[in-house]
């Protein structure tokens, strides 16, 4: 049977405050997603991010009543226009499904969402490839945002240095990036977020891959006192200049580091404040993002 879909876009309303008011109606379902272009960056902590402009969208039986919608919604959100279509029946969970595709990174990594098809246990099949099965929940880091691609794809060059290492995923989100690590080679990875809900995300990720007993994590302020064999970072570019002084003491001289979550504009200051102790540079782009990577200076920096 058709469904009767509603569309319509928000400025700086919050679009969490009209899905109650859709379910209410008789919404089957709601989704949000961008009215413009604008990435959605790493979301502060305990929080759900949206855009500054957001087109809600949502679906009814095809018999719903279109004045009894705009009636309810209208006064709430005065000027706001909504938009009305018929939407063909369709195989909806099949669809979404088969949407949860592996999504390849470099030459090698395979990374599944938990809901799709594949498993990590087909890595047995080749002696190079790796299956990360995961589930970000509310977490940040899905691999498919530029900056979260360019760090796998960076561990994927820094195999043969991470054999037997330990790695340092700061700001890890899902914890994709630690697992990664684990999976090309290192014999630990520690995990770090402000959010605790993140860590949360991490372990179910590690248990999924078989490497919680290889990954701890923590709160930054809880982390151990310890040098790491190799670094990565996919956090904001202030955050990255901020910490500077804080993420040197965390890994040995001669470590190889990799910075993300910058904008190439912005590539130059983070370089400079990161220069008395790490030598690094520009080495992947992609749209307007880049990636910093370098080593730790071989001696200890100021």
């Amino acid at each position: 049977m058709p469904w009767l879909q509603v569309d319509t876009a928000l400025g700086g309303t919050q679009p969490e405050q009209l899905e109650p008011l859709l379910e209410e109606l008789g919404a089957l379902a709601v989704w949000f997603r961008d009215a413009g272009d604008e990435p959605l960056l790493e979301p502060a902590p305990g929080t759900t991010p949206f855009w500054s402009a957001t087109i809600v969208s949502a679906l009814f039986p095809a018999d719903a009543s279109r004045s009894d919608i705009s009636a309810m919604l209208t006064p709430i959100l005065p000027g706001m226009q909504l938009r009305f279509s018929e939407v063909a029946d369709r195989d909806w969970l099949g669809e979404w499904q088969q949407s949860l595709r592996p999504l390849r990174f470099g030459e090698n990594i395979r990374v599944i969402q938990a809901a799709g098809t594949g498993s990590p246990a087909d890595a047995d099949k080749s002696e190079t490839e790796i299956f990360i099965r995961l589930t970000p929940g509310l977490a940040f880091g899905t691999g498919e945002h530029p900056t979260t691609a360019m760090c796998l794809t960076w561990l994927e060059s820094q195999r043969a240095e991470l054999r037997g290492q330990t790695a340092l995923d700061y700001g890890c989100g899902s914890g994709l990036l630690a697992i990664a690590a684990l999976k090309l080679g290192a014999s630990q990875a520690t995990a770090t977020d402000l959010d605790p809900q993140a860590l949360l995300a991490t372990r179910q990720n590690s248990e999924l891959n078989a490497c919680a007993t290889r990954l701890s994590c923590y709160l930054p302020e809880a982390l151990p006192e310890m040098q790491h064999d190799v670094l990565v970072a996919n956090i904001l570019s202030n955050t990255l200049i901020e910490l500077g002084p804080a993420l040197n003491a965390l890994t040995r001289p001669g470590a190889p580091i990799a910075l993300s979550g910058i904008l190439s504009g912005q590539a130059d200051e983070v370089c400079a404040s990161w220069s008395d102790w790490a030598a690094l540079r520009v080495s992947q782009r992609i749209d307007d993002w880049v990636l910093l990577s370098g080593n730790k200076h071989g001696i200890t920096g100021t």
